[in-house]
Parts: C-alpha cells; sequence; structure tokens
C-alpha cells in the first residue's frame, strides 16, 4: 500500500524497514520452534497425564515458559508495528505530511518509553537470576530474559521506521 492507503484506519507504508537480509525468515523460525516447544510439551503432559496416570509438573513448567517467549518474541520480531495497539488521530487525506509527524511522533512516545524503561528491565533480570522456577529450577532472570530482547527489539524497528520514512514494518 501506499502511504496515502489506510488499512483498518491505520497508515501504511510500502517497504520494509528490516535491512538485515533472512533476517526475518530466522525470526519466524525461531518463533515457531518456541511455539513447537510449547505445544509438545502440551502433547507429552496429556500423554503421560491421561494415558500413562503419570503426570509430569516440568511439562506446565515448560509451557508456561515457552508460552512467554513466544508471546514477547512474536511482539518483538513478528507482528507489525500497525498491529500493536495504536492511537489512530482523524486527519484528512490531503495531509500526508501531517499524517506522517504523528505517526512519527507516536513512535518516538512508545520507543522512547520503552527505552526509558530498558536500565529497568535489565536490572530486574539480574535480580531476578537468584531466583529459579520450582521445577525445572531455571533463573528466573533467564526465563524472562526474552523481555529484555522484545524491548530493545521494539526501540530499534520504532527507530528504523522514525528514519525511514517511506518504510513499512509488515515483520
Amino acid at each position: 500500500m501506499r502511504s496515502s492507503e489506510t488499512n483498518r484506519g491505520q497508515t501504511t507504508f510500502s517497504v520494509k524497514t528490516w535491512s538485515v537480509p533472512g533476517f526475518q525468515r530466522w525470526a519466524d523460525l525461531i518463533g515457531a520452534g518456541i511455539f513447537a516447544v510449547l505445544f509438545l510439551s502440551l502433547v507429552v503432559q496429556v500423554v503421560r497425564r491421561f494415558v500413562l496416570g503419570a503426570p509430569a509438573a516440568w511439562t506446565e513448567e515448560l509451557a508456561a515458559i515457552a508460552f512467554v517467549w513466544v508471546i514477547f518474541w512474536g511482539t518483538a520480531f513478528t507482528v507489525p508495528l500497525a498491529a500493536h495497539v495504536a492511537v489512530d488521530f482523524v486527519v484528512p487525506r490531503f495531509a500526508p505530511a501531517v499524517r506522517r509527524a504523528l505517526y512519527a511522533l507516536g513512535l518516538a512516545a512508545l520507543g522512547g518509553s520503552i527505552l526509558w524503561a530498558l536500565a529497568g528491565i535489565a536490572d530486574y533480570l539480574r535480580f531476578m537470576m537468584r531466583e529459579r522456577t520450582p521445577v525445572l529450577e531455571w533463573p528466573y532472570g533467564i526465563v524472562y530474559s526474552v523481555f529484555l530482547a522484545a524491548a530493545v527489539m521494539v526501540v530499534l524497528r520504532c527507530l528504523a521506521a522514525i528514519v525511514r520514512p517511506g518504510a513499512s514494518d509488515k515483520a
């Protein structure tokens, strides 16, 4: 779509912000792998509980961790910025410069807010390294480290969409 066209009330742009060749494919494959871990751990749990009569607590914990990872991984690397929750300003169709400025302002607010929170996120993850999950005994700092990666990636995606005004974030 061109910048003058809209999709469900939001302005979209035609060129991707990703400039690293093959990056999107790898991000999608990793996301699919995380989802496969989630799905397979649930299948193992169902088989162990209802077929073998011996439930395994580690499958539930692994599924919960994989669920967190698939949500944040998808948010950071797969979901288009236009698909995130946004405020859409009604601007006349004859003012593309105003639409672009408001879009950039919204991206700057989102990216700036997350950038401001990065130090606190990293500090909390460092603090949580001493706590471990109940069954697998993985450090919570590692379990939730995907949140830091997602935050950094959203900041970079916002910056890329601001710097490249004709760019779209289909990735």
